[in-house]
């Protein structure tokens, strides 16, 4: 997976915006903390010193950027793409053979959904949405397992696949400028992906699923296209 997806995801929907003759509301970058939960398999469950753990938990900072186009009046149609990583590490030793294995994780989530703004809450351009949607997670599971101490070889694997899920948010956008401003967002992501795991070469294969559902919260500069300054004036 590449990085420049988020740079794609952009012009993509800029260029659809533009051709459709669509509002494009706002565009927004920011960054979250998204804390997966787990009480079913983790990924750690393709580790070898695995330990069922029903509270097992995984956070990390996700950048993200973001837009948001007009559908009618305070509804409207956003959406997103992030860049979450996470490292999961585990070690045995057998006698004076020791192992230990890393799996290094990317998932990109891309989302679209709808949003309802409560629009001038308690004060002028201060805002409340709601909103749910669609995501699509795009994940990469980078598997080493390094052997020392007695015979072996080093290994190295990639294993990459896509999955879909869902989202429901809730936020509190301020404008400080006619064009710029801040938001907090709380988000909740549900879903899971399916991976194909081997314990010995003797043993058919079994697929498990793996959630990556958690709750999500973070903060965005946002900027507006449709700021105050481009009503109409009033006739003196």
């Amino acid at each position: 997976m590449k990085k420049n997806i988020l740079a794609i995801l952009c012009l993509g929907l800029f260029s659809f915006t533009t051709q459709a003759q669509i509002k494009l509301n706002n565009i927004s970058v920011g960054a979250s903390y998204w804390h997966r939960t787990y009480s079913e398999q983790n990924e750690k469950f393709f580790l070898i010193s695995y330990e069922q753990d029903d509270d097992f938990t995984k956070g990390n900072v996700m950048p993200h950027l973001g837009a948001e186009i007009n559908l009618y009046q305070n509804l409207a149609l956003d959406a997103r793409v992030g860049y979450w990583t996470a490292d999961f590490e585990s070690e045995g030793v057998f006698g004076e053979l020791r192992l230990d294995e890393k799996i290094e994780q990317t998932i990109i989530p891309v989302s679209a959904g709808l949003v309802y703004r409560f629009p001038n809450l308690v004060q002028e351009d201060l805002n409340l949405y709601l909103g749910a949607g669609v995501n699509r997670y795009f994940i990469q599971n980078k598997v080493s397992r390094e052997i020392t101490g007695g015979a072996g070889t080093n290994e190295e694997d990639t294993f990459s696949g896509n999955s879909y899920g869902v989202n429901a948010k809730a936020g509190i956008e301020y404008y400080f400028t006619s064009a710029l401003g801040l938001v907090l967002e709380a988000r909740y992501n549900a879903g899971y992906y399916n991976q194909s795991f081997q314990a010995v070469t003797t043993e058919e294969p079994v697929n498990e699923k793996v959630s990556v559902r958690g709750l999500e919260a973070g903060i965005s500069l946002r900027y507006r296209f449709n700021t105050s300054s481009e009503e109409e004036p009033v006739d003196e």
